[in-house]
């Protein structure tokens, strides 16, 4: 994907471990085969990853055993339905890049509901993922040139996305509020950090 995407996907992590170096918890939600992972354990987080994908899980765990990062970095099969078996108020960041645009409406409503749950009185989520721009020009040129993408995405996870219209008023509903809000690549793609709202 990293590849297909001319190293855009490693520089979406990047820029996200960025803004977790003073993590010292983090779940993320689509660990995929736990490069984000490996960012964050190098900046001294310890990281608990989930993914639905078994292959990609596999992978995960090849890397943890390659890199001996067994005490940093735990990747579990699962899907999000399965984040109601978290601990509360136990991770110091909630973090997911890429996964939300395979999501339902109400599976993002589940995620957010659980990310505040799980997350500690003072916890950032960072999300970042494929919006719909808002110049209607920039929506038209962004359907043509996400097609060859989004055919690629699908050969090799056999997922499709689509990407989400109000992230930002999402995450708010969910119980955050907004702390930084970066679009790029003509506004259809969003990096979103949330703070926790009080009394969630």
């Amino acid at each position: 994907m990293d590849k297909a995407s001319k190293g855009h996907v490693t520089a979406v992590k990047k820029a996200v471990a960025c803004e977790l170096a003073d993590a010292d918890h983090v779940l993320e939600i689509g660990c995929g085969t736990g490069e984000l992972a490996q960012m964050l354990v190098s900046q001294g987080s310890v990281v608990h990853g989930f993914d639905m994908n078994a292959a990609m899980i596999e992978a995960a765990n090849e890397r943890i055993q390659r890199n001996h990062l067994e005490d940093r970095f735990k990747a579990t099969h699962m899907g999000v339905d399965g984040m109601d078996s978290l601990p509360d108020a136990f991770y110091d960041a909630v973090v997911s890049t890429l996964v939300f645009s395979e999501l339902s409406d109400d599976e993002r409503k589940y995620v957010f509901k659980h990310s505040a749950r799980v997350l500690k009185p003072e916890g950032i989520i960072v999300i970042a993922d494929e919006v719909v721009p808002e110049n209607i020009f920039m929506k038209l040129f962004h359907k043509l040139i996400r097609l060859p993408m989004l055919a690629m995405t699908y050969l090799i996870t056999r997922t499709l996305t689509t990407p989400i219209s109000d992230l930002s008023g999402e995450m708010k509903k969910g119980g955050f509020k907004i702390k930084k809000e970066i679009l790029r690549h003509g506004g259809s793609f969003a990096m979103v950090t949330g703070k926790r709202s009080k009394g969630v």
